[in-house]
């Protein structure tokens, strides 16, 4: 789009009749500076040459209007290049350039104010684009950095939560003296770290918007505690949104039932409907003291994420312990 807007300006400015001689050299001027300003905008470390690169194309700009008065397109796209790059307070005196170069030109030439507030106009405009689009784009990236946030909170929760019950049981075999049932704790949380490290690569992933194997990455995440999945329906991938929250409710839901349901039955089953794909999680009552009661806000930040995607969360108790039923479209 950057350069269609370019070539469409100078198609414009060179069938313009009765251009002057410098009209053709401040065009090519005015490309130069637009090349320059593409290649270094997104480069911090260049962020001096992206300045440099928008006062010439809008000094450039302004004075090719008094041959041509497409030029003022050159003062927007200098502007729309200034908001792009840079805040708000160095923005607007790198905008400015261009339509001061447009007075000084139609003042020493023939004065127009037609032509000096039409510069001025396209330049303001120019500012408030570049501007909008560099808040877009701070939103995309503050919204990327959240859900990634987010991703390794998940996956720290679960693998953390995880290991300190193995650290507990290797506490307790310690004062036993089992070396063979020591070892095979050991074992099982090196793997558990393992598999922590896997996950964050997976959400990685999806967050680069690659489909989901859904049944296939439950199942390695219930392999963990030794619980089956029952699956219902032909597996298919989901879409990556879809696919992370489900998975994620599925884990906060098993992590949740090892907290305060220690060593009570939990089952898992994963059903593909044509309108939806539903995991649901009960688990039954525990004979061991578990956590206390927590803040909900493991199910709250499970309803919201499923919520996000489309689907929904229900979660209850009943008499023979608790159930978690998570849903997202198909």
């Amino acid at each position: 789009m950057r350069f269609a807007w370019l070539v469409v300006l100078a198609a414009v400015i060179v069938a313009h009749g009765n251009r002057p001689a410098f009209a053709l050299p401040l065009l090519a001027v005015a490309c130069v500076g637009w090349v320059g300003w593409a290649a270094s905008f997104h480069v911090p470390s260049r962020q001096l040459h992206a300045a440099f690169f928008v006062v010439l194309i809008g000094v450039a700009g302004g004075v090719l209007s008094i041959a041509s008065s497409a030029g003022v397109g050159l003062l927007a796209a200098a502007a729309v290049a200034s908001g792009t790059t840079f805040d708000l307070r160095r923005a607007v005196p790198l905008a400015l350039c261009g339509p001061a170069a447009l007075a000084l030109a139609s003042w020493a030439h023939n004065w127009s104010n037609d032509l000096v507030f039409g510069g001025a106009a396209a330049a303001l405009g120019g500012l408030v684009g570049g501007m909008s689009r560099r808040q877009a784009e701070q939103r995309v990236q503050e919204s990327a950095r959240a859900e990634l946030a987010r991703e390794l909170h998940d996956v720290l929760a679960h693998t953390l939560s995880a290991l300190a019950v193995q650290l507990e049981a290797v506490e307790a075999v310690l004062e036993t003296g089992d070396r063979e049932k020591l070892t095979s704790l050991v074992q099982r949380s090196r793997r558990l770290v393992a598999s922590g490290i896997d996950e964050a690569a997976g959400a990685v992933r999806a967050l680069r918007d690659e489909p989901l194997p859904i049944a296939d990455r439950l199942a390695d995440l219930l392999a963990q505690d030794g619980i089956p999945l029952r699956v219902e329906g032909a597996p298919r991938a989901l879409p990556p949104k879809a696919g992370l929250a489900l998975y994620r409710a599925t884990q906060e839901a098993v992590t949740n039932a090892r907290k305060h349901a220690p060593g009570a039955a939990t089952e898992v089953s994963l059903a593909f409907r044509t309108d939806a794909t539903v995991v649901t999680v009960r688990n039954g009552v525990s004979t061991r003291r578990g956590a206390a009661n927590g803040s909900g806000l493991g199910l709250q930040g499970m309803r919201e994420r499923l919520e996000l995607a489309g689907g929904s969360l229900a979660a209850s108790p009943s008499e023979n312990g608790f159930t978690v039923e998570a849903t997202v479209p198909a």
